[in-house]
C-alpha cells in the first residue's frame, strides 16, 4: 500500500539504476506524482531478469515492475537537443529531480545542477553515484559487488570461513548496495525539500554509495580508530560457537540465542526440562560454549520435531531471543505481513497480476492509496508531454516518435 503525504509534489526519475529509481519510487510510495523518465529503447533494468515464465520481455521485468510502481512513465532521447528541451521543461515544473548518471555527463549536455538550478532554482537535484561527485574516484564505475567490498562491509558480512586471511569475500545478496544507497538519497531529498520551505532553494544533493555503505558497520570503523583490531569475518567453528545459534527444524532453520543465564533455564523449561541439562558441563554460560560440540547436536535433536513457527513462538512465549530464517516463500505467507497489508497484489498490463512489497511505514492517519503498476515503456508520453503536460499536438508527438526524440 502507499500514502497520500506528499500529494501535490513533483519527481523527476531520471535514474538508471537501481538506487535511483528506488529513491524516486519511495517518494511515489508517499503520494507524489513520479514521472520516469527512460531513453526510447528503455530503461537498463528492463532487460534484467527476473522475468514472469522465464520469459524475457522488456514489459515483464520483475526488477524494472519492483522499482517503478507509483510512477508515470515517458520517453525522451537526452542525445538529441529536443529532447532535452522538454525535459528542461519538465524540470521547470518540478521539485524534485533523481539521477544517477556518471558525474560529467548531465552537465556535458546542459542538463547539470548549475544549469537547471538557474532555471528552476527551488528544485532539488539528488545525484546518486557510486562514490559521489568529488574525490578521485568520482567517475569510475562500480556495481554493487565492487561498492559492497570498497565499503568494508563485505569483510564483516560474509561468514563463516575456514580462512579469515585469505578466502575471498562474498557479494551481499539482492543489489543491497543499491538499495541502501537510494535509501539515503531518498532520505537526504527529503531534508532538502524540507529545508526549502525556509529558504525557498532547492540544493544539489550528492550521494555515495561508497559512504551509505560504509555507514553501517561504523562500530567496526570506531573501534579500529581507537586501536583496537578491525571485526572481520569469522571461522566456522567462532560462529558455531557463538551466542546466537542454527538449529534445524522439521522444515528449515531458527536461530536461538538464549545468551542469560535465566533466558536459559526458561529455553529449557521450553524443552521439558530434559535429562542430560543435569550435567555440570552445561551449568554455565562458559561450560556450555566450552562443550558446544555436545551441546550442539542435544539443542537441535530438539528443535528438529517441530516447525519454525513452533520454535519461534515457544521461544517468544518465554521471551527467549529467537528467529525463524524466513524464505521468500515464508514471507508470502507470512501472518505479519498479512495483518499489515505489507505485499499488494497489482495487475499489470503485461506481467499480469502479482505481488509487491509496498511502504513499510504506518503513519497517522494518513490516507492508504493502492499501488499503482510499473509504466509500460512510454505509457504516458501523451499524458506529461501532450495537451494535458507539455502542451504538444498529437501530430507533434507522432513526428518525434518517428525521429527517436521520444
Amino acid at each position: 500500500m502507499a500514502l497520500d503525504f506528499l500529494e501535490g509534489l513533483k519527481v523527476l526519475d531520471l535514474g538508471r539504476d537501481i538506487s535511483a529509481a528506488f529513491c524516486a519510487r519511495l517518494f511515489g510510495d508517499l503520494g507524489a506524482r513520479v514521472v520516469k523518465v527512460e531513453p526510447p529503447n528503455g530503461d537498463p533494468s528492463r532487460a534484467m531478469g527476473p522475468y514472469p515464465g522465464d520469459l524475457p520481455d522488456r514489459e515483464r521485468s520483475a526488477l524494472f515492475l519492483g522499482l517503478n510502481t507509483n510512477k508515470l512513465g515517458v520517453t525522451l532521447n537526452l542525445e538529441s537537443a529536443h529532447g532535452r528541451d522538454l525535459l528542461l521543461q519538465l524540470a521547470d515544473e518540478a521539485d524534485l529531480l533523481v539521477e544517477s548518471y556518471s558525474p560529467a555527463y548531465l552537465p556535458g549536455i546542459g542538463l547539470g545542477y548549475a544549469q537547471m538550478h538557474q532555471r528552476n532554482p527551488s528544485m532539488v537535484v539528488t545525484s546518486i553515484t557510486p562514490f559521489g561527485h568529488s574525490g578521485p574516484w568520482a567517475e569510475y564505475q562500480a556495481n554493487n559487488l565492487i561498492v559492497s567490498n570498497l565499503s568494508g562491509h563485505s569483510r564483516g558480512h560474509a561468514g563463516p570461513v575456514e580462512d579469515t586471511a585469505e578466502e575471498p569475500p562474498l557479494q551481499l545478496a539482492a543489489h543491497q548496495a543499491d538499495f541502501v544507497a537510494g535509501l539515503a538519497g531518498a532520505t537526504a531529498s527529503m531534508l532538502a525539500l524540507n529545508r526549502r520551505r525556509s529558504t525557498g532553494e532547492g540544493c544539489h544533493v550528492d550521494v555515495s554509495a561508497m559512504e551509505a555503505l560504509a555507514l553501517l558497520p561504523q562500530t567496526t570503523l570506531a573501534e579500529f580508530d581507537l586501536g583496537f583490531p578491525a571485526r572481520g569475518r569469522r571461522k566456522d567453528q567462532t560462529v558455531r560457537q557463538a551466542l546466537v545459534t542454527l538449529l534445524p527444524c522439521r522444515d528449515g532453520y531458527v536461530g536461538i540465542s538464549p545468551r542469560q543465564q535465566d533466558q536459559w533455564e526458561r529455553f529449557v523449561e521450553v524443552m521439558g526440562n530434559p535429562q542430560w541439562v543435569d550435567d555440570a558441563k552445561f551449568a554455565t554460560r562458559d561450560s556450555r560454549l566450552a562443550n558446544w560440540a555436545d551441546l550442539e547436536p542435544l539443542l537441535a535433536a530438539w528443535t528438529s520435531g517441530y516447525s519454525k513457527e513452533e520454535v519461534y513462538r515457544l521461544a517468544q512465549d518465554r521471551r527467549i531471543p529467537c528467529f525463524p530464517l524466513n524464505t521468500a516463500a515464508d514471507l508470502f505467507t507470512s501472518t505479519q505481513f498479512q495483518a499489515r497489508e505489507f505485499l499488494t497484489e497489482v495487475e499489470h498490463p503485461a506481467a499480469g497480476a502479482l505481488r509487491y512489497p509496498g511502504f513499510p511505514v504506518r503513519m497517522g492517519s494518513g490516507k492508504r492509496l493502492g499501488l499503482a503498476p510499473a509504466p509500460l515503456l512510454g505509457q504516458h508520453n501523451h499524458e506529461v508531454l501532450g495537451k494535458e503536460g507539455l502542451g504538444l499536438e498529437p501530430e507533434e508527438l507522432a513526428a518525434l516518435r518517428a525521429q527517436e526524440i521520444i
